[in-house]
């Protein structure tokens, strides 16, 4: 299939896809007379890849589901492991975001005349929240 094609069937850019290529996320394709030619296979490379990055995997984590394991490290062995880390660093994320909806909770019922007081208390709340 030529790009304009795998494109249309996964929804992914056909500059996405060459991107990919050139960052050797997708292998080279065959070329015909200069053109691409893709295999059926790469419809479902673009999905795993898709999949990866609505997990909220980075370029450089996908990279690493790619290429980063041994040829005898199966997909779920993979997964499991790049999962794991990601599980980490989205907790993190999560503690932030809690973190920072309880300042908004606070300052939405901010009181203040001058702003210059708000800053007064800034301290003290940024601490208490920060635990």
């Amino acid at each position: 299939m030529t790009i304009g094609q795998l494109s249309e069937t996964t929804g992914v850019p056909a500059s996405t896809i060459r991107y990919y290529e050139r960052i050797g996320l997708l292998p080279e394709p065959v070329r015909v007379s200069g053109k691409r030619r893709y295999s059926p296979d790469a419809v479902h490379r673009l999905a795993a890849l898709r999949l990866a990055q609505a997990c909220g995997f980075r370029l450089d984590e996908m990279r690493q589901l790619l290429h980063g394991f041994g040829a005898s490290i199966p997909p779920p062995r993979r997964w499991r492991t790049l999962a794991g880390q990601k599980r980490a660093e989205l907790d993190a994320q999560m503690a932030r975001l809690r973190a920072m909806r309880r300042l908004v909770d606070r300052v939405v019922e901010c009181r203040c005349v001058e702003m210059s007081d708000c800053g007064r208390i800034a301290s003290s709340l940024m601490e208490s929240t920060a635990r």
